[in-house]
């Protein structure tokens, strides 16, 4: 994540903190929730940017490696010795394993997109319940230390 960016999410972080923080405090526990829910939402959608391109970047880069592969290959003339011949078969079967890699993890990405995708309503509501406990007990024990 860029500088700049790592700081316009943290300050937003705190923001909802704070914002939840007071919502605590007056015991609006309904706008809190739906804060919360916020919260979430944002934090998730940056998050899955992030991933998605970190992941992009990656992946874009050993494509563009492997084209370069295919490229040479075809504008290589390999029946001029046999041991370019035998170079031809060694970059042509990294080549079947580079993709092979590259596939499963891509495969393994949209997997983990689709499964992060399905489960979120869950996460979600997990997430406000136990924030929301979190403040719940936070806020009981201010009061009591106030009435100690």
């Amino acid at each position: 994540m860029k500088r700049g960016r790592e700081k316009q999410f943290n300050q937003d972080v705190e923001n909802y903190r704070r914002a939840l923080l007071y919502h605590a405090r007056i015991s609006d526990w309904e706008t809190f929730k739906a804060k919360a829910g916020r919260m979430f939402d944002y934090v998730e959608s940056i998050e899955y940017s992030e991933l998605e391109r970190r992941f992009f970047k990656n992946f874009n880069a050993v494509l563009v490696v492997l084209i370069a592969i295919a490229i040479s290959l075809f504008q290589v003339d390999f029946e001029i010795t046999p041991e370019l011949l035998r170079i031809k078969n060694l970059v042509v079967f990294a080549g079947i394993l580079a993709s092979t890699f590259e596939l499963y993890f891509y495969i393994n990405y949209r997997t983990y997109v689709k499964v992060r995708s399905t489960y979120y309503a869950e996460r979600r509501e997990k997430f406000i319940r136990d924030i929301e406990q979190d403040f719940r007990s936070y806020v009981v024990q201010a009061k009591l230390s106030k009435a100690a």
